[in-house]
């Protein structure tokens, strides 16, 4: 799949170049940070991670050190991952399992995830929701902690009608949570692709008003700020509302050649380092509530 938002495709098709992580350095930097009082361990990529090639014994590993994996994944889960066996397997090993969610129509789906099947990613999710809920109904090996199953539901002007769709889907199929996160637009993507795709103050507000839910949990960036305005915030407009800590001060984003970054920001990581919406001051991952709440 190949989504026009990939912070990756924002680069204008310069080469990230990092490749596929050895599975030595994953070993290591688990073992380390276990030290340190590892919490969860989160495969992040620009891609798919249940395509890295060593995912089982990554999961095997974090079973073992008493880990969980906190899981995003597009839904399309490749080769046994779309098994009964592969999904139960995941349901052990993670906390949450995010699956991402960019359009629910046939044409906003096949838009924003090219080579991708909507009713199959539909089915894909209801089949590991109701393998989770076996889970806990079964008295005997119900686990301690079990795994929740969320959508990351990234919005743009394609799919900001088809909001109550999915959320009432959602709330049929016995999703957890949702995390509601407008699409973010680096300083170097084109600026057709904000004119596109981007949603302005008003959508934003609009959507707030509307997305709620008695049966899940709505989460997500588009709660983060009341009067979120649009692009690059200032931290003065948000007040009292600004945090004086990052929420991401305990993370570790360990890279495939070893080494270790402390931000997020993707501005700073795929866009321009330079841009207002790099600084701390004027980052809006500084709303993000603290781990835990």
């Amino acid at each position: 799949m190949h989504c026009p938002l990939c912070f990756l495709a924002q680069r204008q098709n310069e080469n990230f170049g990092l490749g596929e992580m050895p599975f030595a350095t994953v070993r290591a930097a688990i073992e380390n940070a276990l030290k340190e009082g590892l919490r969860e361990v989160i495969p992040s990529t620009m891609g798919e991670p249940l395509l890295y090639s060593h995912f089982s014994e990554l999961l095997e590993l974090c079973v073992v050190s008493g880990v969980p994996v906190n899981l995003t994944t597009n839904g399309s889960f490749p080769g046994t991952w779309g098994t009964e066996q592969g999904m139960r397997s995941l349901l052990r090993a993670c906390r949450d399992i995010k699956v991402s969610c960019m359009g629910f129509s046939e044409e906003s789906f096949s838009e924003m995830m090219p080579g991708g099947n909507f009713s199959r990613w539909k089915a894909n999710v209801e089949k590991l929701v109701a393998l989770a809920n076996a889970r806990l109904a079964d008295r005997e090996s119900a686990p301690a902690s079990p795994c929740s199953v969320s959508l990351q539901v990234t919005l743009h002007r394609k799919n900001a009608g088809e909001v109550l769709d999915m959320l009432r889907w959602a709330e049929s199929v016995g999703i957890s949570r949702i995390k509601w996160n407008p699409a973010v637009f680096l300083n170097t993507a084109p600026t057709e692709l904000a004119a596109r795709y981007a949603l302005g103050k008003d959508d934003l507000h609009n959507l707030r008003q509307v997305i709620h839910s008695d049966k899940l949990r709505c989460e997500g960036s588009l709660f983060f700020a009341s009067d979120m305005p649009s692009g690059a915030p200032s931290a003065a407009s948000y007040g009292a509302d600004v945090p004086d800590f990052c929420p991401f001060d305990d993370e570790l984003w360990v890279l495939p050649d070893g080494s270790v970054q402390h931000c997020p920001n993707p501005e700073r990581r795929y866009g321009d380092p330079a841009a207002p919406a790099a600084q701390c001051s004027r980052c809006l991952l500084r709303l993000a509530p603290r781990r835990g709440s």
